[in-house]
């Protein structure tokens, strides 16, 4: 990717894990920009053409009325029914 563009990753329990594409949008993705201070007005989400290796941590991400991407909404650490086939890129 770019310095903006790219896969999204988490970090957690010590190891980066790939967010499943299901019910993520363009909304959650420019409150994830902001979170990371990058630029969110045009921001959008897309399906990545190269998928994580590592493991799947969110599913079903919602940060509608969201200020920062720790209070976005999702399914559980660890709880999807994804393949990497379906990791979310962001561009922001």
């Amino acid at each position: 990717g770019t310095r903006t563009r790219g896969r999204l990753e988490v970090f957690y329990a010590g190891q980066w894990g790939t967010v499943c594409d299901d019910g993520f949008t363009d909304a959650s993705a420019a409150v994830i920009c902001r979170s990371m201070g990058l630029p969110s007005l045009h921001a959008t989400a897309f399906h990545v053409f190269w998928e994580g290796d590592g493991p799947i941590y969110l599913e079903q991400v919602n940060c509608s009325g969201a200020d920062d991407a720790r209070d976005c909404q999702h399914a559980g650490w660890g709880a999807h029914d994804c393949t990497h086939g379906e990791d979310i890129g962001i561009d922001c």
